[in-house]
């Protein structure tokens, strides 16, 4: 929660009525990503199940649900559920209890909201298209949810601890593959202000998506790799025995230039994932600084 205590307000009391039907104990951890300076989260104290672990630093939202989850792991049973949402209304507490029921029934260790439609703006929506797009060219992934989760107890304390989600919560619970069950939730409006995230925390936090992907994007940029690269070889022997004139050489002369381009992104990409891997496995070996 990032100076949202007002919103979260309500999330408390509407997931409690949510959920006054299901038979279960809730008790709720809110991470104050204010690291201490939002002096509205000292108001929380009245709520007498509501636990406030104040961060030490921003951490951003991703890295914040993580934070929470890893003090919490050790002190959850294995059957406790463990509910993930975002403090300004936007997961809508009305589906905690479907969610609830969807793990139950189905035995699975994850249940994600999957998101059936969206209230931003149509812009939003349209750059949010193109982005699944790509998300799905480079790691055969379709994306279509986020922070809004359950999760058992002993498959939480099983995998919270994997590096990937030091990168991204969200796109970690997709990549890690555990039997999971997607569960229709529209997206709802936050309930008070707005948001603090802006276009360039936007892009960011697409890019760190998809960063739990890296060995997936990495095969397939090899796979672009070595096929740009035969072809601009081949294009280039064309072009070498001058194969072709007017209109045909303008043709192969720009066919040339954008598979150079192509492989030389490609390349790159290899390049800067192989040395990603690299370095992490140097922080892994015994001994290292």
């Amino acid at each position: 929660m990032f100076y949202d205590t007002k919103s979260y307000r309500r999330v408390h009391d509407e997931t409690l009525a949510a959920c006054a039907g299901v038979g279960l104990e809730l008790v709720f951890m809110v991470v104050d990503d204010s690291a201490g300076t939002d002096e509205d989260v000292n108001g929380l104290a009245d709520l007498t199940d509501v636990e406030v672990v104040t961060a030490p630093f921003n951490l951003g939202h991703q890295r914040a649900i993580v934070h929470g989850l890893r003090l919490l792991a050790d002190r959850v049973g294995d059957d406790d559920l463990v509910v993930t949402m975002d403090s300004d209304g936007e997961d809508q507490p009305s589906d905690v209890p479907r969610l609830l029921a969807a793990i139950d029934s189905d035995h699975s260790s994850l249940a994600l909201a999957r998101r059936t439609q969206r209230s931003e703006s149509w812009s939003f929506r349209v750059m949010y298209t193109v982005y699944r797009f790509v998300f799905r060219l480079l790691t055969g992934t379709t994306v279509r949810s986020g922070n809004f989760a359950v999760q058992r107890g002993d498959s939480l304390r099983a995998t919270i601890e994997h590096p990937t989600f030091d990168l991204c919560y969200s796109s970690s619970l997709l990549a890690l593959r555990r039997p999971t069950t997607m569960v229709p939730c529209a997206r709802g409006r936050r309930f008070a202000g707005t948001s603090r995230m802006n276009a360039q925390s936007l892009m960011a936090h697409g890019v760190r998506m998809l960063l739990p992907f890296a060995e997936r994007i990495a095969v397939r940029a090899m796979a672009l790799t070595a096929v740009a690269g035969g072809a601009l070889a081949v294009l280039l022997l064309v072009l070498a025995l001058g194969i072709g004139s007017g209109s045909t050489l303008r043709v192969l002369v720009v066919l040339t230039v954008l598979d150079a381009v192509t492989f030389l992104a490609a390349l790159t990409t290899l390049v800067s994932l192989f040395g990603r891997f690299d370095q992490g496995s140097r922080t892994r070996e015994p001994g290292a600084a």
